[in-house]
């Protein structure tokens, strides 16, 4: 089992973007035309996670009896060929089809991934040994937590390929963000005007936030004006 490589984006990029917030990059997708990119009901392991990175896919199929990984190949498993295929900063990005009831995740693949230098873990599914996790502090996002683990539930398929997790695709490469408020997946294409309109809106609504601090009106301060960026009101 191999994989494709993904195009990672530029160190300058990936510092632009994390000035913006994940519901930012979702109101500039939206005004790019990109209306599908937010993974609802994915949420973070735990609060003050925030992760910026080009996705590194894996793909999860239902178990059947007579097709599971043999012992011998376990090594060829697709979340062993992610680790091996994912640099310090990536994002793996999994699609469990949604399941709730195997942990995708666990205290020794954290580890791995950890120490690998991998910036999280997205999974449309569950993770298990979540007090470990959290306790290495590493990032993690997904639907809920769960005692169980794939065994005769779910195998990994295939990486770097196309997939679908909670409604929205990702291809290997895209930009992934995730914070408090969830994930949100940027095409890679569109990356450097998320981050350049991005930062634009940052700055616009920080001006909305010291007028009204400053006692302005609501009206008078919200929604932030473009030519305050050439005219800062305050």
């Amino acid at each position: 089992m191999g994989f494709a490589s993904i195009e990672r984006p530029s160190k300058k990029l990936l510092e632009d973007l994390k000035k913006i917030s994940s519901a930012t990059a979702w109101g500039t997708l939206a005004n790019l035309g990109f209306n599908n990119t937010w993974m609802e009901g994915i949420r973070p392991l735990y609060q003050g996670i925030k992760i910026i990175g080009p996705a590194v896919t894996v793909s999860y199929i239902a178990f059947r009896e007579d097709r599971g990984i043999p012992p011998e190949r376990a090594g060829q498993a697709a979340q062993n060929i992610a680790w091996e295929a994912a640099t310090p900063g990536d994002v793996i990005v999994a699609e469990a089809r949604g399941r709730s009831d195997t942990g995708v995740i666990g205290d020794c693949m954290s580890t791995g991934y950890k120490s690998r230098g991998v910036a999280g873990f997205v999974v449309d599914g569950s993770v298990r040994d979540s007090a470990y996790i959290k306790k290495i502090m590493f990032p993690v996002f997904s639907r809920g937590v769960t005692p169980t683990s794939t065994k005769n539930r779910l195998i990994p398929s295939a990486v770097n390929v196309p997939i679908q997790c909670a409604g929205v695709q990702i291809v290997p490469g895209d930009i992934i963000i995730g914070d408090d408020d969830g994930v949100i997946v940027i095409p890679r294409a569109k990356a450097e005007d998320v981050a350049e309109k991005g930062i634009e809106e940052e700055i616009l609504e920080d001006y909305s936030r010291k007028l009204l601090m400053a006692g302005r009106s609501l009206g008078e301060s919200y929604p932030p004006r473009q030519e305050w960026l050439k005219e800062p009101p305050i």
